[in-house]
């Protein structure tokens, strides 16, 4: 079952967040220069012997028969799952980056399978990407038929700087090792959610499910249109888009929290530094104060990950 989201919702999402797509039925080929990305930080050679040690192969021509198109435009691959991580100029250390998390996130637990098979075949027989890229090669390749009818996608991140900001930083080796903040937590998290909102509408769908309920009283109250100002208590006060995409941000606000990402011991300053968005810091925090939402998260048997994703994918098997 696929959501019902219009193009409009779903264009809105990719301006603020830097997400493309081709999913839900209508075709959207916009993207926003205003996205997070990725600002330049340099690689260190300890960080790249931990890359070195990854799961997770490069190629350079796009393995799918029928998709040679792909070659004009990127030049690095790297199969997840049957879901592509895929790159164009970035350097070897960044794709894999980016496709570990991609990784982590499908198979949090680290035993070799996805943690929820549905969701990663989900993906896959749609067709979905995850590219990192420039703002030029998007354009370009969102004009032509291979961008428009070969592929899905639901985000992206820039690995040259453009448009960054201060969310917008690469932290090879992980936020622990690095001390900075992973933009790749939120682009990926948006790809993987799609399985989930599309396979679990009940619970996860972004118009009337157990998320949005947690949702409504995280923003203290239902709000169609966004408020002039949020009531008091309110905990997550996102501004200036419609209301599925205030649930795409508010599920990676939850997601990030519950596995522990925002808190001091790892980043002193992320928290606070969010804290006009999302007000919770701790794991222990979300089940006290947002606990509709962290049962959903726990309780309910669905594939979460409670590791926070660090690039670096080494499964046990």
């Amino acid at each position: 079952m696929r959501l019902q989201s219009s193009a409009l919702v779903l264009a809105a999402l990719i301006i603020l967040t830097g997400c493309q797509t081709t999913e839900f039925a209508e075709v959207v080929t916009e993207d926003s220069t205003l996205a997070d990305s990725a600002d330049v930080v340099d690689v260190p050679e300890s960080a790249k012997e931990l890359y070195a040690t990854s799961a997770l192969e490069i190629v350079r021509s796009f393995p799918v028969s029928g998709m040679e198109c792909m070659d004009e435009f990127f030049d690095s691959y790297v199969d997840v799952f049957g879901i592509y991580a895929i790159a164009s100029g970035a350097s070897d250390e960044r794709l894999l980056h980016t496709a570990g998390v991609l990784a982590q996130y499908l198979d949090n637990d680290a035993d070799g399978t996805p943690d929820d098979p549905a969701i990663a075949q989900y993906l896959a027989d749609n067709n979905y990407v995850f590219p990192v890229w420039t703002v030029e090669v998007r354009e370009e390749f969102w004009s032509t038929p291979c961008g428009i009818d070969k592929i899905a996608m639901v985000a992206s991140i820039y690995h040259t700087g453009e448009h960054s900001g201060t969310d917008g930083l690469w932290p090879i080796g992980g936020i622990e090792r690095s001390g900075i903040w992973d933009s790749n937590l939120e682009e990926v998290w948006h790809l993987v959610s799609v399985g989930f909102y599309n396979l679990y509408p009940d619970d996860f769908g972004d118009e009337k499910s157990a998320l949005t309920a947690a949702m409504d009283a995280a923003r203290g109250g239902y709000f169609p249109e966004e408020p002039t100002n949020y009531p008091d208590g309110a905990w997550y006060t996102y501004t200036d888009v419609p209301y599925p995409v205030h649930v795409h941000e508010y599920f990676y606000w939850a997601v990030v929290t519950n596995f522990g990402a925002l808190v001091p011991d790892i980043l002193p300053d992320r928290c606070e530094s969010v804290e006009a968005e999302w007000r919770i810091c701790s794991r222990a925090d979300l089940q006290k104060v947002d606990a509709a939402v962290f049962e959903l998260l726990n309780n309910r048997g669905y594939a979460i990950p409670k590791i926070i994703p660090d690039g670096i994918y080494l499964p046990a098997s």
